[in-house]
């Protein structure tokens, strides 16, 4: 029968379990549907181009239940899982973006049939996204939050709360784009970070209807062209937006918009009838292509990926791609559709929820790398949690078990977002309850992240000039120049130079090295910044500089945090920098990078006064050298440079081939790769002791002569 070859293009399983209701049942009937599995999702006369567009004609709709949709969730959260875990896959990031497309895919489709059907209102789907979201996410901060009370130390408890505080009130992306720096001694290890793209999705939930709304009175031609036009126009943005700052980009709707808009494209351009018969060739291959694709990204792509961008499209097109061809039935379709794939779907939502947090948890606790025994574990145990959210806090609430009304739903919600911004206040009034521990243990507790010193911009510069260290009078005869790192030695470096009596210039700004030519990080003031301290060396009359950097890090891109130079680009820079400085007579000093430690510091020593053992070390001198062959590499080329000496910093960093990192009552680094005030003056002032007399020497040798 030929009413028995076409079948709609639904939506599937909305978000776990929702459904749309037959809009007109009758209609199916008259048209001669007799079988339950042949579902139209389409007015028929739509085809007919009218102006009418969504909104003419008998509709004929339900929206069915694709089990497939749930498999390619678990593919995506799976994919996302395993990274965390560093297990196999180096592109699992990716799952995220296939989140996104599928949940532009569902809503869409949701809005719409409602909108056709006449009985759309903005009040009840945002009730609806309120009931299906909240629970498990309070869920999971309550969770987090008392696990953190427990284990987390006074600054991570306050980054996490923070955190929280972000995602209650929606702008969980707009605090990790902006405050997930490298400076941020847990950046990467925050139990809720994961929570950016949930923010991402929030925000598109809220901006969609009504965009939808506008576009729909206007007939589907306007809906296609209007969403497809801001499709083109995010994902130009994220292209230009990936190159200037990578960090916005990744975490921001605006260059994330894309994603979620192919999806609403797809679930537009689906609203049509479709012989699957003449189609399912072309959908078995394009299947084929597109799951190949998605696999290949979850393994060819790793942190030196630029992302998003350019480099998104091959998997967001793939994720389209599956959702249009798995309704034809073929390999991947039966695969998707396997129980334990449309089971790990079903809890996709809450088992994303609470595997970041159970993984940060168990690194800060073993205070190391996870070996493969305890990553195994922690995937069965975020299955298992995830499992538990979905069957005892999503559930309750999507069938009203719990909280069946909207108005008390409301109230509760409201109640813990309340509770959710007083307690982060409290907490950071409190300075993260370090009471919490013994008062031997408050060296070691202490974040210790402050400094008195930073130039931030051109502007600051030309307002106030650089930062003078050591007597604030006399003419300042060096200047230390550098990132993050020069900043935590800033404090012990004025120190030294009250004690010898000197006065010297401080430049300093977090992931910028003291590199000309060539910003960083896509960072477009940073090369400003830099050729304004060029400009005060030339005006002042400088004569030696002494660079303080975290060389390495700038040496491989790494996505969404920072991106900064290839090899060659950073020689260059590196020989632009001292020709340049040695053209105009300046002396410089390059500081080798202080080791970074690849264990948490502040447990590994509070964990060595609980068992009465020593201090462990940190990474070995082999591990440091082979962390800094890149650099060195460079360095090495311009040993013989007139005017440019490398202070070696191994012969203090370490002791017999293993590197220092405190004592029982104070730690030498704030992170794992800053050093702190007690960590520098044991580590680094021995190294620039020596440098600073000879300095004041030469000045004052030349004093007399003149």
């Amino acid at each position: 029968m030929k009413a028995q070859r076409y079948l709609s293009y639904s939506t599937g399983f909305i978000e776990g379990l929702e459904t749309l209701e037959i809009i007109n049942q009758q209609g199916l009937a008259d048209k001669g549907f007799t079988n339950p599995k042949i579902i139209l999702w389409k007015e028929l006369d739509w085809l007919s181009h009218t102006q009418e567009g969504m909104l003419g004609g008998n509709t004929l709709a339900r929206i069915s239940y694709r089990p497939e949709l749930d498999g390619l969730r678990a593919v995506a959260v799976l994919a996302v899982v395993l990274f965390h875990l560093d297990i196999g896959i180096t592109g699992g990031y990716v799952g995220v973006d296939v989140f996104f497309v599928i949940s532009g895919f569902l809503i869409t489709s949701i809005i719409s049939a409602d909108l056709k059907a006449g009985t759309f209102n903005l009040k009840s789907f945002w009730i609806k996204r309120l009931r299906r979201l909240a629970p498990a996410s309070f869920a999971m901060l309550i969770g987090t939050l008392l696990i953190g009370l427990v284990i987390l130390l006074p600054s991570e408890l306050i980054s996490l709360v923070k955190a929280q505080l972000a995602q209650v009130v929606l702008f969980a992306n707009y605090h990790f784009a902006y405050r997930i720096d490298y400076f941020d001694p847990i950046a990467g290890l925050n139990p809720v970070l994961h929570s950016w793209s949930l923010a991402v999705e929030e925000h598109f939930y809220l901006l969609l209807p009504l965009l939808l709304c506008l576009f729909y009175r206007r007939g589907r031609r306007t809906v296609l062209v209007g969403l497809g036009g801001l499709l083109v126009l995010s994902l130009a943005y994220s292209i230009w937006q990936v190159e200037r700052d990578p960090q916005l980009a990744f975490f921001l709707l605006q260059s994330r918009a894309w994603e979620l808009l192919i999806g609403c494209c797809l679930a537009c351009f689906s609203n049509t009838v479709v012989d699957l018969e003449k189609t399912s060739i072309f959908r078995t291959v394009l299947c084929f292509l597109s799951m190949t694709s998605l696999l290949y990204c979850f393994w060819s792509y790793d942190e030196s990926t630029v992302f998003p961008g350019a480099n998104a499209i091959l998997p967001c097109f793939a994720t389209a791609g599956l959702i249009y061809g798995t309704q034809a039935p073929n390999l991947v379709t039966r695969f998707l559709r396997l129980r334990i794939m449309v089971g790990i779907g079903l809890i996709s939502y809450s088992l994303y929820l609470w595997h970041w947090p159970l993984i940060v948890f168990t690194k800060l606790e073993f205070a190391s790398e996870l070996t493969w025994p305890i990553a195994t574990a922690l995937v069965a145990a975020s299955v298992l949690m995830g499992y538990l959210s979905w069957r005892f806090v999503e559930q309750p609430f999507r069938k009203r078990t719990w909280l069946a009304s909207n108005k008390r739903l409301t109230y509760a919600v409201l109640s813990l977002g309340l509770a959710f911004v007083v307690l982060p206040l409290w907490i950071i009034e409190l300075n993260g309850l370090p009471n919490r521990y013994e008062a031997s243990l408050k060296d070691v507790i202490h974040a210790d992240m402050t400094s008195r010193f930073r130039t931030d911009s051109k502007q600051d510069i030309q307002k106030r000039g650089l930062p003078l260290v050591g007597r604030q009078q006399g003419k300042p005869t060096f200047l230390i120049w550098g990132d993050s790192q020069t900043r935590m030695i800033s404090e012990m470096v004025d120190n030294l130079c009250f004690e010898i009596q000197m006065t010297g210039y401080i430049a300093t700004r977090n992931s910028t090295p003291p590199l000309l030519e060539t910003g960083v990080g896509g960072r477009f003031d940073q090369q400003e910044l830099i050729e304004a301290v060029l400009e005060e060396i030339k005006q002042h009359q400088i004569q030696n500089v002494i660079m303080v950097s975290r060389w390495s890090a700038y040496l491989k891109p790494k996505q969404g945090v920072m991106s900064y130079y290839a090899p060659p680009v950073f020689d260059k820079a590196f020989k632009k920098t001292i020709d340049t400085l040695h053209a105009i007579g300046v002396k410089v000093w390059v500081m080798h990078q202080i080791p970074d430690q690849n264990l948490d510091i502040s447990r590994a020593i509070i964990n060595a006064n609980r068992q009465g053992q020593p201090v462990p070390f940190g990474i070995s001198q082999r591990q440091y050298e082979k962390q800094q062959e890149s650099v060195n590499t460079v360095f090495q080329r311009y040993a013989n440079h007139p005017n440019l000496e490398f202070l070696p910093v191994a012969p203090y960093c370490f002791e017999n081939g293993q590197s220092l990192i405190g004592t029982h009552s104070a730690k030498y680094y704030t992170d794992k790769t800053h050093l702190s005030q007690i960590g520098s003056e044991v580590l680094i002032r021995p190294v620039l002791e020596p440098v600073l007399r000879q300095i004041r020497r030469e000045t004052q040798a030349d004093s007399r002569i003149q």
